[in-house]
């Protein structure tokens, strides 16, 4: 019997380390309980250039960034996987050739029947390509959003941002920018918000315009909301928002007329009782 459990428990380590070497998408390694390097396989040599006698009995350190060494970052995965019995993220890595590549890791803690850590085993893959889609998705997510949201200068010392799509934090964030810039570029006295293109109104929304016009006020521009329609208004009222001090009109033509009142600029009317400066 235990001769059978013996053959049994031989023939699965074969195959385990048949499975390990020939994978191709995946480097898996054993470490010692303190991060050594303990076995390698083929597909960690390939992603990190290394042969198996030159990592062999080097610390897991050796292939982290020197910013991560600092930072004591192989400490902190290696205590995780031990606290918790597993640790998974992403970071960049360094081949042999100095170069870098993003990897996902998985570390996983080994222990005996007693609990005790006898060593790690580490998964990884190189995720460079994805990391990189990803990357060409963020930015042309960014350039997306600088390009729905223009400011225009419609008269001197006039500019409009008309807001078109959905107003979250991170696309406040520029909005403000934009805008303080082009207030300082231009010497504007006057900012028009035209939220006639945001869908919906709600406190979050509220509360980055009301942060926007602020930030404007402290640099000497007073603001001016158009756009606000019947529904959005009614939604302003339920949700309590307070736009007492803020100038509000319905379209951005009122919107220019007042602007041109606070600097003091008079519209004519022609004999068809057109306005016109």
């Amino acid at each position: 019997m235990t001769d059978s459990k013996s053959a049994t428990a031989s023939s699965f380590e074969q195959r385990y380390q048949v499975l390990v070497d020939q994978s191709l998408d995946l480097a898996i390694y054993f470490l010692t309980p303190t991060g050594y390097v303990e076995t390698w396989n083929a597909a960690a040599e390939r992603f990190k250039q290394y042969k198996a006698d030159e990592v062999i009995g080097k610390h897991l350190s050796m292939f982290y960034t020197r910013e991560d060494q600092q930072k004591k970052v192989v400490e902190y995965e290696l205590d995780e996987a031990k606290r918790a019995g597993r640790y998974e993220g992403a970071g960049w890595r360094v081949r042999k050739d100095g170069t870098k590549f993003w990897a996902e890791v998985i570390i996983c803690s080994l222990k005996d029947r007693h609990g005790n850590l006898t060593g790690f085993v580490k998964i990884a893959r190189d995720a460079t390509e994805k990391r990189e889609q990803l990357d060409i998705i963020e930015r042309q997510k960014q350039e997306l959003i600088e390009l729905s949201t223009p400011v225009i200068q419609l008269w001197n010392g006039i500019l409009a941002l008309p807001i078109v799509g959905t107003l979250d934090s991170q696309r406040s964030q520029i909005v403000m920018e934009k805008l303080l810039s082009a207030i300082v570029a231009n010497d504007a006295s006057v900012a028009i918000l035209d939220i006639s293109g945001v869908p919906t109104v709600d406190t979050m929304v509220a509360q980055h315009l009301m942060k926007t016009m602020e930030a404007a006020k402290l640099m000497g521009a007073e603001c001016i909301i158009s756009g606000i329609r019947p529904e959005i208004a009614q939604t302003m009222v339920h949700l309590g928002v307070d736009l007492g001090s803020i100038k509000t009109k319905s379209t951005m033509s009122r919107a220019l007329e007042e602007a041109l009142d606070i600097l003091h600029i008079k519209l004519a009317t022609n004999g068809e009782g057109k306005k016109h400066l």
